[in-house]
């Protein structure tokens, strides 16, 4: 029987931590039952989707919440609940997050993280509901017995019984591959946690782990609604939706910039920020060409004040409608200004590598550091969540009320032309995803221009050539490699291109700039380390001293950056890696993914013994969740036999898996002798790229 409230005719809402689901609370204004009966998830929602973008900005928020105020409260959001019949409680909003949690949960109660035993229990009685056994998931599912039948197995041994080595790194009792990902995602978040060095203060790695345990368990929060059982479902959020969607904090950004502007301004600005606002897109050739592509600030300034005094004279030009009041800037929606100009773009879709939100902080860096050059551009964060703080920390109201326009005239201004001229820079110098029809997803990344060499008639055509082919791949290493949703590579790769004296025609200064930008975090993901001793490289092989499967991603996708470089796009010198013979031959073109999950070529639970170390760099591969599950314990043979299928319909799953599977004709062939030749060869590519980072170099 629920402890819920039996109110036939309320609508109850209470704040609910992982703590309080389970136990209640009386801390607030009356009592908060727990919630002790499964949330049944109906089969009219849509199945857990979530990405790996998404679960990792979850838990970024939550940790940077709890490292700033860990006695605070942090809201993941909200969940609408309707009692029905049988007493379980039918999620009707929320899934996602609160699936979410319950796969965090987990993973906090598979141990080796390092957690405290008590820890264990308290976890383990989210995850199920009551004292029965076998215990009852909270999760429940409508209509999706694998689903069921996974999380039900899970909690009968509080781990996975497939046998492997690590029931906190496997994951294969799950059958939703979005799950997959999710967990994957959590456990490779909680294992960089725990392999921080020692903080000051004395919390170890583990240490934090346990803290930020705590911090979840008592302080994540969601705001549950619980509806009576009358509600019309439909009519409740027909009701929410008329309200309109609640105001993105860009729009009010807009708002507060462009209300300080007399109205022929305002217009006109509203106009340019709208189309910087359509993100994903390309700002239309024709007017490309009028602003110079982004080349010259003159030339921008230049032409939205001929749009001001064209309308301050009552004259008339092709600009969209603007706004003309706050009320107005925050009801209209941004216009569709930046119209493709050919049949060809208009029948393809583009993705951009940033969200609009978090290109507006990359610019303001870029503006502040613009304008006063002696100040930290870094201090400002490229966390949406912070959009308005940190505009208001760098345009002050000159008014009383907070909610009013901030800033000067000129400063606005001036912020809508860096704004502008980013876009363009960016439409112009930088990757954007081309989106297949069929998976709704970016398959290409690459720079197209109308300044591109082959261009004609000022169409848009992908910009070629070694320089512009090595900029575009690796563009696309560092926004795999680094966090998808802050793109923390953005910031310097703008100003290079928006500073004075920007080279812009240049391919191979750009090229030199960007390398070196590389070359900069990558001595940060080394934290201080030599690359002998992330790879675990040197004269002696007994010992794995490496990193392991704990290698930061960043450096195989620097690998397969470099492997592209050596065998696609440059004569090959005498003291690089031969092109393998699985390649030659075949027309695939290589193209930089998403992939994150760590590959054992030869295989965890099935080793035939000719491999000694499994976890060597040498034995390991990034790919996609999907080919590693379909991968799973195969031989290496039998891998290789895959690896060619994946060529045949036209994907290089992994240049350095080429290079493996190229030596391995038996599966006697992949042993320690050619796991060594293999990794040798790799780690004198990467030490090629980065001598700084040669063992006593970092010293």
């Amino acid at each position: 029987m629920s402890n819920m409230p039996n109110r036939a005719h309320e609508l109850t809402a209470n704040k609910y931590s992982a703590q309080r689901m389970v136990s209640g609370s009386e801390e607030h204004a009356g009592h908060i039952p727990a919630l002790d009966t499964p949330f049944l998830i109906p089969i009219y929602q849509r199945m857990y989707t979530w990405e790996t973008q998404h679960v990792e900005c979850l838990l970024q928020d939550v940790w940077e919440a709890y490292q700033q105020q860990s006695d605070t409260e942090y809201f993941i959001g909200a969940v609408v609940v309707s009692p029905i019949d049988d007493g379980r409680l039918e999620l009707i909003d929320g899934q996602q997050r609160m699936t979410t949690l319950w796969l965090i949960a987990s993973v906090l109660v598979t141990a080796p993280l390092g957690l405290s035993l008590d820890s264990l229990p308290k976890w383990r009685s989210f995850m199920a509901v009551g004292a029965k056994q076998p215990p009852v998931a909270r999760l429940d599912f409508s209509g999706r017995e694998q689903d069921k039948q996974a999380l039900a197995a899970f909690m009968r041994n509080w781990g996975c019984d497939c046998g492997c080595v690590s029931s906190t790194e496997c994951n294969g009792w799950l059958k939703n591959e979005a799950m997959v990902v999710a967990r994957k995602t959590i456990i490779n978040f909680f294992n960089r946690l725990a392999n921080q060095p020692q903080q000051e203060e004395g919390m170890t790695g583990a240490g934090q782990v346990q803290a930020f345990s705590d911090y979840l368990w008592a302080k994540a929060t969601f705001v549950v609604t619980k509806l009576h059982q009358e509600t019309d479902k439909n009519r409740f959020f027909d009701s929410m939706n008329s309200r309109g969607v609640q105001l993105e904090k860009h729009e009010i950004l807009k708002a507060r910039l462009l209300n300080q502007l007399p109205e022929v301004e305002r217009r006109v600005y509203a106009w340019a920020w709208d189309l910087c606002a359509d993100i994903d897109g390309y700002v239309k050739n024709s007017l490309q060409a009028e602003l110079d592509y982004g080349r010259s600030a003159h030339h921008i300034g230049t032409y939205l004040l001929n749009k001001v005094t064209t309308r301050s004279e009552g004259g008339t030009d092709s600009l969209v409608e603007g706004t003309r009041t706050l009320a107005h800037i925050l009801n209209t929606p941004n216009a569709k200004t930046n119209t493709v100009d050919t049949d060809e773009e208009l029948s393809t879709k583009y993705k951009s590598f940033v969200s609009f939100p978090v290109f507006l902080l990359h610019v303001l860096r870029v503006f502040v550091g613009d304008s006063t050059p002696s100040s930290d551009h870094a201090g400002v964060s490229v966390d949406h969540k912070k959009l308005l703080a940190e505009f208001d920390e760098h345009f002050p109201s000159n008014l009383e009320h907070q909610h009013k326009p901030f800033g000067d005239k000129t400063q606005c201004k001036a912020f809508i032309h860096c704004l502008l001229r980013c876009r363009l820079l960016m439409d112009n110098f930088m990757i954007k995803g081309h989106v297949h029809e069929s998976s709704h997803v970016a398959t290409r990344w690459e720079i197209a221009s109308p300044l591109a060499e082959a261009s004609k008639n000022n169409q848009r055509t992908k910009r070629t050539g070694q320089h512009w082919d090595s900029i575009g791949m690796l563009q696309s290493m560092m926004y795999f490699s680094q966090d998808l949703t802050r793109v923390p590579w953005l910031t310097e790769a703008l100003k290079a291109l928006y500073e004075p004296g920007a080279q812009l025609d240049d391919a191979k200064n750009l090229l030199n700039g960007l390398t070196q930008q590389d070359a900069r975090y990558a001595q940060t993901v080394a934290r201080g380390k030599s690359l002998q001793e992330i790879l675990g490289v040197g004269d002696t092989f007994a010992l794995c001293d490496g990193l392991g499967t704990d290698t930061p991603h960043y450096w195989f996708y620097k690998l397969e950056y470099l492997l592209w470089e050596c065998w696609f796009n440059a004569d090959n010198p005498d003291n690089k890696p031969v092109r393998p013979e699985i390649l030659k031959g075949s027309a695939t073109i290589f193209r930089m993914r998403h992939v994150t999950s760590v590959e054992h070529v030869s295989p965890q639970s099935k080793n035939t013994g000719e491999i000694t170390q499994l976890d060597r760099f040498g034995n390991l591969a990034l790919l996609s969740v999907g080919e590693n599950s379909t991968y799973s314990d195969k031989d290496p043979v039998e891998k290789k036999g895959m690896f060619r299928a994946g060529l045949n319909k036209g994907i290089i799953q992994s240049l350095k898996l080429a290079d493996i599977f190229s030596s391995i004709n038996d599966d006697s062939d992949w042993c320690d002798t050619a796991m060594k030749k293999h990794e040798t060869a790799m780690a004198a590519v990467l030490l090629d790229a980065h001598p700084e980072l040669a063992q006593g170099a970092t010293q």
